[in-house]
C-alpha cells in the first residue's frame, strides 16, 4: 500500500514533504522566535503539543498553552522548560466557545507576557454522522469549536495585537464531500473563508490556514486521523510547528490569507511568491469562473499527472472501511 496515496494527489509543489526539513526546522536560526510570544490552543493534543515544542526550540520569549484540562497541560509545560529554560510558560484552561473565558485568557496572557504576537489555533472538533441522524446539537459541535471559537479568539486577539500573526488549523478535507463528514468539512470550509475575510478586512493582520497532513494518533494524543487513514499517517506534528515558525516571518507574507499544507515545500513556493500572491493561487476561488484555480494550482507541480477525481474515489473507499 502506497503511504503517499492520499497525499501526492494534492501536491502544490513538486517536492512532497512528510518530515521536517531545513526551511521549517525549528533549529534553523532564520526561524528564531527569541522576541516573540505565542498562544497555542489545543496544547494537550499531539499537534498543539508539537507546535509548542517547536516554538520552545526556536527560543520563544513566551508561550501560552491553552487546554481544557489543567493536569494535562503540565506535560507540555515541563517539556518547554526543559527545551528552553529562558522561555516564560503560562498554562491556562479555557472553554474557547465562551467569550468570557477567552477574554480572561488574553487578559492573563498579556499580564504575564506583556503581549501576544502569534496565535496558533490548534484545537478543533471532528464529528462524524449523516445529516438527519445526528442531533442538531451534535452536528453544530464542530461549528462551535472550529468556527465560533476561531472568531472569538481572533476578536480578542485583535484587541491586543493588530499586527500579529494568526494560524488556523484547516484540512484538505474541507474540499471533499464524504458522507458523514458534513459538520467537520463544512466547518473547516467556513474557517478558510473566515481567514480570507480577515486578510481582506484587516490588512495589518497576518492570517493563514494550515493543513497539518495526516498525523497518526497515539495512546497519549488523538492526532488528526481516523483509523482508516492510519496506513497513510506519515506526517508529524512538528511539521506544523516548524511551518508556524516560518509563517510568523515576514518572508511568508506572499501566503497571507491563503491555505497551505505542511506537505508543500516552502522554498519552492517562495520561488514563485509573486505569482502565488498576484494570482491568489492559494485562496478559494471555486465560485469565480468555475474551477479556474484547478489549472493554476499546477504551476508548481506541472510534472504531476493525476486523475484527481479517481483519487477522490479512492479516498472515499478507504474512509468507508
Amino acid at each position: 500500500m502506497d503511504p503517499h496515496a492520499l497525499t501526492a494527489p494534492f501536491q502544490f509543489t513538486k517536492s512532497m514533504r512528510r518530515e521536517i526539513y531545513p526551511a521549517i526546522d525549528p533549529k534553523n536560526p532564520e526561524l528564531s522566535a527569541a522576541n516573540k510570544t505565542v498562544l497555542i490552543t489545543g496544547a494537550t493534543g499531539g499537534i498543539g503539543g508539537e507546535v509548542a515544542r517547536a516554538w520552545a526550540t526556536a527560543g520563544a520569549k513566551g508561550i501560552v498553552l491553552v487546554g481544557r484540562n489543567k493536569a494535562l497541560l503540565d506535560e507540555p509545560a515541563s517539556a518547554i522548560k526543559a527545551i528552553s529554560p529562558s522561555t516564560t510558560v503560562l498554562a491556562v484552561t479555557a472553554d474557547l466557545t465562551s467569550e468570557s473565558n477567552v477574554q480572561r485568557l488574553f487578559s492573563e496572557a498579556v499580564s504575564a507576557l506583556g503581549a501576544v504576537d502569534v496565535l496558533v489555533h490548534a484545537a478543533g472538533s471532528t464529528t462524524n454522522g449523516v445529516v438527519g441522524d445526528l442531533e442538531p446539537d451534535a452536528w453544530f459541535r464542530d461549528y462551535e469549536l472550529n468556527v465560533k471559537a476561531s472568531y472569538i479568539l481572533v476578536h480578542h486577539f485583535l484587541k491586543v495585537s493588530h499586527t500579529g500573526t494568526v494560524m488556523f488549523l484547516g484540512t484538505l478535507g474541507a474540499s471533499f464531500t464524504f458522507p458523514g463528514m458534513s459538520a467537520y468539512s463544512g466547518s473547516k470550509l467556513a474557517l478558510m473563508k473566515l481567514a480570507e475575510f480577515l486578510d481582506a478586512e484587516k490588512p495589518d493582520l497576518r492570517v493563514f490556514t494550515v493543513h497539518p497532513g495526516i498525523v497518526a494518533a497515539t495512546e497519549t494524543n488523538r492526532g488528526m486521523v481516523v483509523d482508516a487513514l492510519t496506513p497513510f499517517a506519515k506526517d508529524t506534528g512538528i511539521q506544523t510547528g516548524g511551518l508556524s515558525l516560518y509563517l510568523a516571518q515576514k518572508r511568508a507574507d506572499y501566503l497571507r490569507g491563503g491555505f497551505i499544507s505542511v506537505n508543500w515545500d516552502v522554498a519552492e513556493m517562495e520561488a514563485h511568491a509573486e505569482k502565488i500572491r498576484e494570482e491568489k493561487l492559494l485562496k478559494l476561488a471555486f465560485l469565480v469562473n468555475g474551477h479556474a484555480r484547478v489549472k493554476k494550482a499546477q504551476v508548481l507541480n506541472s510534472d504531476l499527472r493525476t486523475d484527481f477525481y479517481s483519487k477522490l474515489a479512492l479516498i472515499k473507499v478507504f474512509l468507508a472501511k
